[in-house]
């Protein structure tokens, strides 16, 4: 049998470590981000509150849009105070795309840049080119101008674009480095083409930048606002991107140590087991309005979650506003009044009161990330299993989620969870 040279014995072994992505540079010191996501921030000026907006609310999907800017402001107070190395915000920035509430949000968010922690931001699907963009006032409303991608990088130069170490061309993605050793590499398939659709050249931009974050030995974090992986069996068309199998097969190429996401406004965490780990961050306008922090150091990753506390920023403000006060209740009875009105059984069945209670404390567990006080073992669960309402049909899908804690995350890189 021949034997290799010692020499080419140590090329293979060099080259297969290198296209494997595990020749990974060590992170120090540490990197602490903010990442807080699908915040759909609509300016003051935008509306009066009043009839329109509230009806479009209400009959939404749980978001406490009535105090999305509150809750901007409640965000910016904290994260002054948790020694952050930067925030980064994953889409659906807008409520619906308007240049002025783009303006006014970015406007707010200039405080942190003064104070020396970087924006970071890429589009959503809500953000651009949306032609629902409006002005509420009364029992009406008008339309408004509308973000096109040229209006967003303009609007949000100072946070991400102005910065960036290179741009896609057809996109909005471009890469940043956030300290030595760590790139940022920022995927945008929201504002060419088909929504949520990952576009060739951009495929083909990305790799050119994950080559050349490989020659440079920084590791790369990755960001998408539509999800990478499968979070969900019902959350796919529409949620995970197309074209999302070449980017993961790219990611693990190059050795890019997680994905974080946004889109589908539950917290959860995917790919653990994989090598490469997705975290979806959950809404900050949906209960429990809360954000991700992700803290990487040497070869490590630690996630978990953090609170938007409105309620203590309010109270400290002054507020006398009785839902801002208690603003946890508040904001969770708005998401289940949403579930209440998808009722898994009629109100004649018996007990119908007490399953539709629980389908929706089931739900909100859902959307926070948190089900370790669910089994599939519960009586009441395996009831509403047994009908076949779309209702029933979506909480049977995240039987595999019962009894897991997706708030926390503890990972080594090309390792497994801890």
């Amino acid at each position: 049998m021949q034997v290799l040279h010692p020499f080419l014995l140590l090329l293979c072994f060099l080259l297969v470590f290198s296209a494997t992505g595990q020749a990974l540079a060590e992170i120090d010191p540490p990197v602490r981000i903010a990442f807080l996501t699908d915040l759909h921030y609509i300016a003051p000026s935008l509306t009066d509150y009043g009839p329109a907006f509230m009806q479009v609310i209400t009959r939404a999907d749980g978001k406490v849009t009535r105090y999305c800017d509150e809750i901007a402001e409640a965000f910016i107070d904290q994260v002054r105070r948790l020694n952050v190395s930067a925030v980064v915000m994953q889409g659906d920035l807008t409520f619906n795309g308007a240049i002025e509430s783009h303006t006014a949000l970015a406007a707010k968010l200039s405080a942190l840049r003064q104070e020396g922690i970087p924006v970071y931001v890429i589009p959503g699907n809500h953000d651009v080119y949306n032609r629902n963009a409006a002005r509420f006032s009364g029992t009406g409303y008008a339309r408004v101008p509308s973000a096109a991608s040229g209006d967003f990088a303009r609007i949000w130069s100072d946070f991400g674009y102005s910065q960036a170490l290179s741009r896609d061309p057809v996109s909005l993605s471009y890469t940043v480095d956030l300290s030595p050793q760590l790139r940022l590499l920022l995927i945008d398939v929201n504002t060419k083409g088909k929504i949520g659709v990952l576009r060739e050249e951009t495929l083909f931009w990305a790799e050119r930048q994950l080559m050349q974050a490989q020659k440079e030995q920084r590791v790369v974090l990755a960001v998408s606002h539509q999800n990478l992986l499968l979070h969900n069996s019902l959350f796919s068309t529409g949620f995970r991107m197309e074209g999302a199998a070449k980017l993961e097969e790219l990611y693990r190429q190059y050795g890019v140590i997680c994905n974080i996401s946004g889109h589908m406004h539950a917290q959860h965490i995917a790919g653990t087991n994989t090598g490469l780990p997705e975290i979806a961050v959950s809404s900050a306008s949906v209960s429990p309005c809360q954000f991700g922090l992700l803290t990487l150091y040497k070869s490590e990753l630690e996630y978990h979650t953090r609170l938007i506390p409105v309620d203590r920023w309010a109270a400290a403000k002054g507020s006398t506003n009785p839902e801002l006060l208690s603003f946890p209740r508040y904001a969770r009875d708005f998401f289940n009044a949403g579930m209440n009105r998808q009722k898994p059984v009629p109100d004649t069945e018996k007990h119908a009161q007490i399953i539709n209670d629980y389908a929706a404390r089931l739900n909100a567990a859902y959307f926070s990330g948190n089900l370790t006080d669910y089994s599939a073992k519960d009586p009441i669960y395996r009831l509403i299993c047994s009908s076949l309402t779309t209702t029933s049909l979506y909480l049977k899908s995240i039987e595999p989620d019962l009894g897991r804690n997706y708030t926390t995350l503890h990972y080594t890189f090309g390792g497994s969870q801890k």
